[in-house]
């Protein structure tokens, strides 16, 4: 099993450009049972993919401005927990809660 190299950032401004590839933002709640089984799941899924550039973990908590940040610049409804999946500054695909699967991304990766 491969494991997620998970950055955080601290605006919305360090989300990198996406360019061809991919990135992963992954929205979490470290109070909320439901957020961290999910967290959980999500990394023993893990395969490395070398299309996903980066992977952005996001604590909703200590992040909630960055969090909300995200939620207004992607058009896409805040939850927790919450996977989006980012290619050339466009959402791909987004999830919550125990729809995130990271097999889920293979329909979406080229």
């Amino acid at each position: 099993m491969a494991k997620i190299n998970w950055i955080e950032i601290n605006s919305i401004n360090d989300i990198p450009k996406s360019n061809n590839n991919y990135i992963i933002i992954f929205k979490h709640s470290p109070r909320c049972i439901v957020s961290k089984i999910v967290f959980k799941r999500f990394e023993l899924e893990f395969t490395d993919n070398l299309s996903i550039q980066k992977y952005i973990y996001i604590d909703v908590i200590t992040m909630k401005k960055l969090s909300n940040d995200i939620s207004v610049k992607y058009n896409v409804y805040h939850e927790s927990p919450q996977l989006l999946l980012i290619k050339e500054d466009e959402v791909l695909y987004h999830s919550s809660h125990s729809d995130i699967k990271f097999s889920n991304l293979n329909d979406y990766l080229n």
